[in-house]
């Protein structure tokens, strides 16, 4: 073999060498493009799936946000709706307060009236009895006008017993009412029983409730009625403890809501006080 064909040999041999360089260059750059493909499609995946995550908390967070709005709607407007019935009671109670004045003023004016009618009936009764003195001490110088004046003494005399007949039934009457006040134990003053309830009303603390109200065992079906006031008694360990007052605010058949009153209060009111009407004579008596 002479050197052109050795030449060759080498050239070929180089040229060879390079094209399998080239091929293993190409194909590892062929390789490297495809895994970069395929993790910037993880990549997407990934992320469209981040997406989705948070557009679905965005919906979940709309929908709270529109439930809380609905909820704070709904409180407002039942606010309102207490807001309008409290001042409708407001009114109601102005309305009763005013009336209760006008019929007070009515009551003084009889009373007045009456008490002025008496006072004449008393004076023209002792005028009518001096009359009558004086007609018996000049009987012998009025003899002239005997007839005259035995008739005006027979018809004072009939007024007169009149008079003493109606003193007699009043008397009686009252008599009569004063023994049956002094058998219960009453007294002759009816504004002293606009907050009394009925005798031996008794009860007991079943529940209390926000801003200082109540609510007992006993309702209308034992003749109490909203204003009635109760002294709130404590029974522990054989001991005996006064707690304060309350006064009635609504009333039920069986139950009560009252309110305790703080001009009263000696301690907490809590489930299971009794609740009674405590005379002032017997609290003195204790």
């Amino acid at each position: 073999m002479n050197l052109l064909g050795r030449l060759l040999i080498v050239l070929i041999f180089v040229g060879s060498i390079m094209l399998a360089s080239f091929s293993v260059v190409l194909y590892a750059t062929h390789t490297n493009w495809r895994e970069r493909a395929e993790k910037l499609q993880q990549d997407l995946q990934k992320r469209e799936k981040d997406f989705n995550d948070l557009r679905k908390q965005r919906d979940d967070m709309e929908a709270a946000l529109k439930l809380e709005m609905k909820r704070q709607a709904d409180r407002v407007t039942a606010l309102t709706t207490s807001v309008r019935q409290l001042a409708q009671e407001n009114d109601e109670a102005k309305v009763n307060l005013a009336k209760l004045e006008q019929e007070r003023s009515v009551a003084v004016a009889e009373s007045q009236t009456s008490h002025e009618t008496a006072e004449r009936l008393r004076i023209r009764l002792d005028g009518v009895s001096k009359a009558l003195l004086d007609s018996q001490n000049d009987w012998v110088s009025m003899s002239t006008e005997l007839v005259k004046m035995t008739d005006e003494a027979h018809g004072l005399a009939i007024q007169l017993a009149n008079y003493q007949s109606v003193a007699a039934q009043l008397a009686q009457d009252y008599q009569g009412a004063m023994e049956v006040l002094r058998k219960h134990g009453l007294v002759a003053d009816p504004m002293a029983y606009s907050t009394q309830p009925p005798a031996g009303t008794q009860g007991v603390v079943t529940e209390t409730r926000p801003g200082g109200n109540v609510e007992i065992s006993i309702g209308s079906d034992s003749g109490l009625v909203k204003g009635h006031q109760l002294d709130v008694v404590r029974n522990r360990e054989g001991r005996s403890s006064y707690v304060g007052k309350i006064e009635i605010t609504h009333t039920a058949p069986d139950r009560a809501v009252a309110k305790v009153m703080p001009q009263f209060r000696r301690g907490v009111v809590q489930p299971g006080d009794e609740v009674m009407y405590i005379e002032v004579n017997e609290l003195v008596a204790h």
